[in-house]
């Protein structure tokens, strides 16, 4: 049986309070790091989702690339960047806190910034992630603790909690573009 879903409070503003959820992002599929996909599916606790089955992230994430992107010259191997990644994640999930190692602070501060810039120039909403401190020590390289104010489904495994999660958050990339 899955312990039911952890839920924190972050603070808005004074009158204001949004209870976020927590959820195991499995990143098993980013090209930008070549190393998560060598590791196998982490065991968890709580609500996993795979981050494979969530196309909605991968194609925000190179859109906001391209945003960045200089087409003058030739394109890179990898054309998406960590904070591309992150960016997608926030605007996607709605992710309002990621339990990170403080090393990634600039990395998430540039990752804000684009997504807040990609929320603008789309008309989308944005509320910044911020970062709640974390140790990786234990915690396999290819896992992220993500708070969101999504409803988090809880259909028993992670590849229909993943496929419901998909389906709830419907398919950004085709609102955008129209």
């Amino acid at each position: 049986m899955k312990p039911a879903v952890q839920q924190s409070q972050i603070s808005l503003s004074e009158s204001q309070q949004t209870v976020l959820n927590r959820c195991m992002l499995v990143c098993d599929g980013n090209a930008h790091r070549a190393d998560l996909c060598a590791a196998g599916l982490p065991a968890t606790d709580g609500i996993a989702v795979s981050e494979a089955l969530l196309p909605q992230i991968r194609t925000t994430a190179v859109m906001i690339a391209a945003m960045h992107h200089c087409f003058d010259g030739r394109s890179p191997d990898v054309f998406t960047e960590e904070a591309d990644w992150f960016a997608a994640r926030i605007l996607v999930l709605g992710v309002r806190r990621f339990h990170l190692d403080v090393t990634l602070k600039p990395m998430l501060d540039a990752a804000n910034r684009r997504a807040e810039a990609f929320a603008l120039r789309h008309g989308l909403p944005f509320t910044p992630a911020e970062i709640r401190m974390s140790l990786h020590a234990r915690r396999p390289a290819n896992l992220l603790i993500v708070e969101t104010a999504l409803a988090l489904p809880e259909c028993g495994n992670m590849v229909a909690d993943s496929l419901a999660l998909a389906r709830s958050i419907g398919n950004m990339a085709e609102t955008v573009l129209r």
